[in-house]
């Protein structure tokens, strides 16, 4: 499952739907209706609200993290990359152009991995896709891809 950054606003609903069941419970099943039964009740539903914040957090964390690593090396390939993507539609590529492209190839195939583990969240994943598929549609690009995608490399990723 993807990481969502927008399930924060969730979590006060879980708490006051959770502290409302609470409520319902203790005054239709407890006897005499003591009030330390219900704090404890609305203790637990709190406590359980921020294990699940905290953890959203932790995750958002982790995401920002490789986010900005991501994209950081992104932008050190950006240029060359365009360059590849600019010229020529055929011929060979150089030795240095193969090389870029091999860094790009696992850059992609990195993000997938973490996708696909839950650490990115979906709209960021759908937008580097699309940019993906500019790259992977080039002739040249897409022509060493095909070639060197069936050793199965790459976490499982494909562009298409």
């Amino acid at each position: 499952m993807a990481l969502k950054l927008h399930n924060k606003r969730w979590y006060p609903v879980i708490f006051l739907i959770g502290s409302a069941s609470v409520i319902a419970a203790w005054f239709r099943f407890a006897a005499g209706h003591p009030p330390e039964l219900l704090l404890s009740g609305i203790g637990a539903i709190a406590g359980f609200t921020y294990f699940l914040y905290r953890q959203h957090l932790d995750e958002t964390k982790l995401f920002k993290e490789l986010f900005v690593e991501f994209n950081a090396r992104y932008d050190k390939l950006n240029d060359d990359l365009n360059t590849i993507l600019f010229g020529p539609r055929e011929g060979d590529l150089s030795n240095t152009e193969r090389e870029l492209l091999f860094s790009y190839f696992n850059l992609c195939a990195e993000e997938y991995f973490f996708y696909e583990a839950g650490y990115l969240d979906d709209h960021v994943w759908k937008s580097w896709h699309r940019g993906m598929d500019v790259f992977f549609g080039h002739p040249r690009i897409r022509g060493l891809w095909d070639r060197d995608c069936k050793a199965d490399s790459y976490y499982g990723f494909h562009p298409d």
